[in-house]
């Protein structure tokens, strides 16, 4: 069982003996080459942040982000041990601090994402609601591409200087979809760039509120379809053993596709200036 306090104003989280209280920024950054915490495995009090994404009704797991630090190590996931379900009162937008939580950051329990566990002895407290949610980070594929091996069914990164993203709302822009069926469940899709589509990262949808219950993407996820954009939370998967070691984009909600806009005449995925001015050299061109 998890304690769950609501106040109204915003307090300092308090030291709980021994455990050092720290902010995600601090819980999450490293130097470490494979991007492990070096609060791996210790007790802390986390400062916490805004609620941008809640998921599951058995397995519960809250997604947290922190306004103060917006460009890198801003977000970390949450979860309850044991199918409990400790956030039945948590909402979008709300401001949740986190006492006595574990840090996970080992291959068998967070598969390489730095992961809160709440125990018996841990402490959600709401600190404010009703807070703005971010809008996605803009990161260019180049930084969280992927490579993927068909033939022995494997994808990886070449380095992990993605890790300061995970847990946090980004955006690609300009992108394909290209392979799907490929990832460790068949349901990871690539997102290609279009300007070098051997340059891809890989999304999945399977945290999306709005994907209908029996398919494994989007609808709108179709081989050769463009989006202006799309957005997920950025989520890392290792499994050494089977040869996986990659980032994902996890959609959340049906409005992270953007797809061209009525009127966009340039093709820049807006609705602007540029566009009136090609409509202007058309106007009234083959009437009498």
């Amino acid at each position: 069982m998890f304690l769950v306090i609501i106040v109204s104003t915003m307090l300092s989280v308090s030291a709980g003996g021994d455990i050092p209280t720290l902010s995600i920024y601090q819980i999450q950054y490293t130097t470490n080459a494979d991007g492990t915490s070096d609060w791996n495995t210790q007790k802390v009090n986390c400062e916490g942040g805004i609620v941008i994404h809640k998921w599951g009704g058995g397995r519960q797991r809250i997604v947290l982000y922190d306004p103060n630090n917006s460009s890198e190590w801003g977000g970390i996931l949450v979860k309850g041990e044991n199918n409990t379900t400790p956030f039945d009162s948590i909402n979008l937008g709300d401001w949740v601090s986190l006492d006595s939580v574990m840090v996970y950051d080992w291959l068998n329990k967070s598969r390489g994402n730095t992961i809160l566990y709440l125990d018996g002895t841990s402490t959600v407290i709401v600190l404010s609601t009703d807070n703005p949610l971010p809008e996605p980070l803009v990161v260019d594929v180049n930084d969280i591409a992927v490579v993927y091996d068909p033939v022995a069914e494997s994808c990886y990164v070449t380095d992990h200087r993605a890790e300061k993203y995970e847990a946090m709302d980004i955006q690609v822009r300009d992108v394909t979809v290209g392979d799907i069926d490929v990832g460790k469940e068949l349901d990871n899709y690539s997102l290609n760039m279009s300007a070098d589509p051997n340059i891809y990262c890989w999304g999945s949808d399977y945290m999306n509120a709005d994907k209908p219950s029996e398919a494994t993407y989007m609808p709108v996820v179709q081989p050769g379809q463009h989006f202006c954009s799309v957005s997920g939370i950025f989520e890392q998967y290792t499994n050494i053993d089977y040869y996986w070691d990659y980032y994902q984009v996890l959609t959340t909600k049906e409005d992270d596709f953007v797809i061209e806009q009525p009127g966009d005449l340039d093709g820049d995925c807006d609705v602007d200036m540029a566009d009136l001015a090609i409509l202007a050299q058309y106007w009234l061109v083959g009437t009498k």
